[in-house]
């Protein structure tokens, strides 16, 4: 097989990656001088970071994706484990509240960041065998025993937000794989009558909705990141204070390298850097789903659009949130935001889209698909299920 590298998504994910440890540095060195005497400590944890996901990348890159196929289960048993991890004392690190991570030593991994890639492979694998059966409400409710245990175990960490992300991301899965309208609205129907619930029975997640709603009548509390964020982008101007100058990364953005850096960017670099940011990530999100239109099968393809998906979206919702356009959420902007385990996994995630980039020249999806047996059949010896 001619496994050819794609060169755009190398290049737009190198150009994000470079852009990334700048803005890390100009947005953490005054601070880690002060707090651990050194200025690229924050630097070089990323690009640890990076290091470790590119060489996952890599391989993921050159690994056939029936062999992604074949291993989805270990994936999401290890992955599983993982989040079971972050109940267990000793193993567990907790921060604001929340048992995210994992800790050894001083490295820390979020298992829900590799857990979302790995439902989305296991959920594209089901769908591809079930693919002339996805209009039957009883392979959807089947496929949902892939996710359901994952969001259970991300959403008693607690992570609202993350479990909102991997149910998001098995919906676009679902549309892509041509999932019925009518069922598409009962499940989004079941979906906010159980998620309306434990949004409001915690209260940071009301006072973050309060925040959004009027930041500025808790202008000193939850509202003060989005309020500093809004003075920060009308700092900067068109053309920006220059690299380095920013006065709220010093002053008034808590941890300004993490979340809110798109906020420090578009006050160091101006506007219309900031647009031209955006656009990368256009382009990003063009070449993968171009990736997804030409892959052979309709594995690569539902795995291709929803990956492509999952950046981009986590890319939209962090710059919606330095904006004030939607409620707070620690989500980081892919490839330059601090944040070793999403590095990891969103590096992880295009290595996949290059392994099905390189496999677009082979057999097409029409020549034969799996059945339930995991076997091959051809559209025309699909029989339709029994008799209700």
């Amino acid at each position: 097989m001619n496994r050819r590298i794609d060169p755009w998504l190398l290049a737009l994910t190198t150009l994000l990656l470079v852009l990334g440890l700048v803005m890390i540095y100009s947005a953490s060195a005054v601070v880690a001088e002060e707090w651990t005497g050194d200025p690229m400590r924050y630097v070089k944890r990323q690009a640890i970071a990076i290091v470790v996901g590119g060489v996952l990348c890599a391989a993921s890159a050159v690994t056939p994706t029936r062999v992604m196929r074949k291993y989805r289960a270990v994936f999401y048993f290890a992955c599983a484990i993982g989040l079971v991890l972050t109940f267990v004392p000793g193993i567990q690190h907790s921060a604001k509240g929340a048992e995210r991570w994992i800790g050894f030593g001083s490295i820390n991994l979020q298992p829900s960041e590799f857990a979302k890639i790995a439902v989305l492979l296991s959920l594209a694998h089901f769908l591809d065998r079930w693919r002339g059966f996805i209009g039957d409400y009883r392979v959807i409710v089947r496929s949902l025993i892939i996710p359901v245990p994952v969001l259970i175990a991300v959403v008693l960490q607690p992570d609202f937000g993350t479990t909102v992300i991997i149910g998001g991301l098995c919906a676009v899965m679902y549309f892509v794989a041509g999932m019925r309208p009518l069922h598409m609205v009962v499940c989004g129907t079941a979906v906010v009558a159980g998620g309306v619930p434990l949004m409001i029975m915690e209260p940071y997640r009301v006072e973050r909705l309060m925040s959004f709603l009027d930041p500025w009548k808790v202008a000193d509390g939850s509202g003060h990141q989005v309020i500093q964020s809004w003075i920060a982008m009308h700092s900067g101007g068109l053309w920006g204070s220059g690299l380095g100058n920013s006065m709220a990364k010093l002053h008034y953005l808590p941890e300004p390298w993490t979340d809110f850096i798109g906020s420090v960017i578009a006050e160091e670099l101006g506007l219309v850097r900031f647009v031209l940011l955006i656009g990368l990530y256009g382009l990003l999100a063009w070449r993968g789903l171009l990736v997804a239109r030409r892959a052979r099968d309709a594995f690569g393809m539902f795995l291709a659009a929803t990956l492509t998906g999952m950046i981009g979206l986590e890319a939209i919702f962090n710059f919606a949130v330095i904006m004030g356009m939607v409620p707070p959420k620690g989500l980081v902007l892919p490839f330059v935001s601090y944040g070793s385990s999403a590095m990891i996994s969103h590096l992880w995630a295009i290595g996949i889209l290059l392994s099905i980039a390189a496999e677009a020249d082979g057999a097409p999806a029409t020549e034969g698909w799996p059945n339930r047996k995991g076997g091959l059949m051809s559209s025309e010896t699909v029989q339709p299920l029994p008799a209700r």
